[in-house]
């Protein structure tokens, strides 16, 4: 009984707490809090339940993972990610097949950059092949450096500018 009056109570403060910062917007954003606790019939009390249980890493794996709802539309932050990763782990593999113009490893970046069909892979690859010196300028280039080099000759080419 002590518990069940004590819940109660507890509902009760965070409720008004939730009214009295204003709330009352259901809008939690994702992960399993959102998943179990949306459609409630009472709005503030679920919506405080779920941004809280969001808040327990949930919402972090659902994002990272893309599931409890979790889906990023035109997912750029998480793209560049990839690209950097991949841009790092790959580097001296890509370097040469950009040099050469042609490859597994750079097929695979021109992906994970956006060129997804052939048109604008081609224009990737080529792309990469023409301004190699500009792309890796010592030859202690870095991954950071060389991704940022190659998004810099994109955003000026017509054919790559919208990727």
């Amino acid at each position: 009984m002590k518990k069940a009056l004590l819940a109660i109570l507890t509902v009760s403060v965070l409720s008004s707490f939730a009214s009295a910062f204003g709330a009352n917007d259901t809008n939690i954003g994702c992960g399993w809090g959102t998943e179990l606790f949306s459609g409630k019939t009472d709005k503030k009390l679920f919506a405080i339940l779920g941004a809280t249980t969001n808040g327990t890493y949930t919402q972090t794996f659902g994002i990272s993972s893309e599931t409890a709802g979790c889906t990023l539309k035109g997912a750029w932050v998480r793209n560049e990610k990839k690209q950097a990763a991949y841009a790092e782990v790959n580097l001296q593999k890509r370097s040469t097949e950009m040099a050469q113009g042609g490859g597994e490893y750079l097929n695979a970046f021109a992906s994970l950059m956006g060129a997804n069909d052939e048109s604008s892979k081609k224009a990737f690859i080529s792309l990469t092949q023409q301004k190699y010196e500009t792309l890796f300028p010592t030859a202690n280039t870095d991954s950071a450096t060389m991704l940022r080099n190659l998004r810099a000759a994109m955003a000026v080419d017509p054919k790559l500018a919208t990727l």
